[in-house]
């Protein structure tokens, strides 16, 4: 029997254990299509777009999403046996909107200039590339997510520098290990993160919630940027006390 294309997918409502590899979107878009325990192998999705879609237990492997817009999918619509594993796929310069990661996981992965907006990736393993080498060259990208759910997310050993996180609800993440150089938190919600080990240099602060996130256990913290509200909370943690003239 012929192996169902992307295409073909794409005129259907539901899609029940297909294995779809070395396929592409060519063009064409993938709306309200539901896809059940489905694998894509060295699919491309680049430049396309995925709308309203559900996707459980799938798996991707060597996938590229390269520039393509995910808007209102679910990739786990809240059991524990739905969520998608994602392995060695490419999201670099992808805007995704209103979509449920939550409790995925990304195994090396890729996602230079990766943008986020109005999300759910609670308790998702993340192991994301945010940079690009070329020709002995790094440079650096960094995801942005704005009003993103990240809650007891894990970006363990993640070098996230440059990345964007505003007014987002990272409350209990782990960013143990992580590299936060220049990584803007403004507006977020940070109370129970763990940043144990992690660098926090020019790190902005600024306007976040931060009153259970213990600043001692960066081993890294300089030019941290703060508003004047949190300048108590973190004199605080480092057992500073400002005597009255």
């Amino acid at each position: 029997m012929a192996t169902m294309t992307l295409e073909e997918a794409a005129t259907r409502r539901q899609v029940t254990g297909e294995r779809f590899r070395a396929d592409g979107l060519d063009g064409f878009s993938i709306f309200e299509t539901d896809f059940t325990e489905c694998s894509f192998v060295d699919c491309m999705f680049d430049g396309g777009k995925v709308g309203m879609s559900k996707f459980r237990n799938c798996h991707f492997t060597d996938c590229s999403f390269r520039d393509t817009t995910l808007l209102s999918c679910q990739f786990n619509e809240g059991g524990d046996d739905e969520y998608c594993v994602w392995k060695a796929c490419d999201f670099s310069d992808a805007f995704l909107s209103e979509c449920d990661l939550s409790k995925n996981r990304f195994i090396k992965c890729r996602g230079f200039m990766l943008l986020l907006k109005d999300c759910n990736l609670s308790e998702t393993e993340v192991d994301l590339e945010v940079h690009r080498s070329t020709n002995a060259r790094h440079i650096i990208g960094g995801i942005s997510c704005y009003r993103t759910r990240f809650l007891e997310a894990n970006f363990t050993g993640q070098d996230l520098e440059g990345s964007t996180f505003e007014f987002c609800d990272v409350r209990g993440a782990n960013f143990n290990k992580c590299n936060l150089t220049s990584v803007k938190f403004v507006g977020s919600n940070l109370n129970g993160a763990s940043i144990r080990n992690a660098s926090l240099v020019c790190t902005n602060l600024a306007h976040s919630e931060i009153e259970e996130l213990d600043l001692t256990q960066a081993d890294a913290l300089s030019d941290l940027m703060i508003s004047a509200e949190q300048r108590d909370y973190v004199l605080k943690c480092f057992r500073v006390t400002v005597l009255n003239p």
